[in-house]
């Protein structure tokens, strides 16, 4: 899986599911343009969202809108359910023109923040809609509809925004672009600790490097080079948090040829050292 883009398997009918994760799964730092929803059903768990680390218990939620880059981390003896929806299917015709996945981003993403009253009514909305998908009774995909409509009217209406605004938020782009990207993302999955040339990308898409550079910065917002190199620093924060690895091998283990580069890179993108991010972001 791309540290960037997943692309959950979801029924073009009706693109929804629910997944239930043991403690054991840890989820690398990745985003989609599903809207997914964590409810912790046992123990507690240690995630990040947004650069921003977050322990939830018991009967806790974490909302994440579509486009935010996410992790959970291993957390034995805990158990989660994931909710992932597509928000097209539930915004067709929508005639209030609402960006919904800035506003979705810049919402509080964790339930322990939000009023109880509000916590409580998303958490029965979330077991009701579980109890339905398990069973299968007549009628189950109208009642799952019918939640998730409240539940996208009860977070648009009552839980409170952040402070400040989301750091990156990733384009949300068509089906068949999404599939070429991914294509992209996952050769620099495979690739990031050697050397990725321009050429060797262009190549892999099937483009001309002239025509690759304008559809990248199209549809990203960044050049190739920008983009690997965020990439190779994404990967060294997941070790940073994940691993007691010396920075100097997470230098060479995330394809950087200078240490200069990468701490000069690493505090422009985090406007702090790499041992004060480890400090910073390590959930005890």
């Amino acid at each position: 899986m791309a540290i960037y883009l997943e692309m959950p398997e979801l029924d073009k009918e009706f693109p929804f599911r629910i997944l239930v994760n043991d403690g054991d799964i840890l989820t690398t730092p990745h985003w989609h343009r599903e809207v997914e929803l964590i409810y912790v059903t046992k123990g507690t768990i240690s995630l990040g969202i947004d650069d921003v680390p977050y322990k939830l218990s018991e009967g806790e939620i974490a909302f994440i809108g579509g486009g935010l880059i996410h992790y959970v981390l291993a957390s034995p003896g805990s158990e989660r359910l994931v909710y992932q929806f597509d928000l097209n299917y539930f915004t067709a015709g929508n005639k209030e023109n609402l960006d919904l996945q800035k506003m979705f981003a810049d919402l509080i993403p964790v339930s322990p923040q939000w009023k109880p009253e509000d916590e409580a009514a998303v958490r029965s909305l979330l077991e009701n809609m579980n109890h339905e998908a398990l069973d299968q009774r007549t009628g189950y995909q109208f009642s799952l509809k019918a939640e998730l409509f409240a539940l996208i009217t009860r977070l648009l209406r009552t839980i409170p925004k952040k402070a400040k605004q989301s750091k990156k938020l990733n384009k949300l782009a068509t089906q068949d672009v999404l599939e070429k990207l991914d294509g992209i993302f996952s050769y620099v999955e495979a690739h990031y600790q050697e050397e990725v040339t321009l050429q060797d990308i262009a190549e892999v898409s099937g483009y001309s490097s002239f025509y690759f550079t304008k559809f990248f910065k199209k549809n990203t917002g960044k050049t190739f080079l920008t983009f690997l190199n965020e990439y190779r620093i994404d990967k060294a924060k997941w070790l940073l948090i994940n691993s007691d690895l010396p920075v100097s091998e997470i230098i060479t283990q995330t394809g950087f040829e200078s240490d200069k580069t990468f701490y000069r890179l690493f505090k422009g993108s985090m406007a702090m050292a790499p041992l004060e991010y480890r400090n910073t972001m390590k959930i005890e």
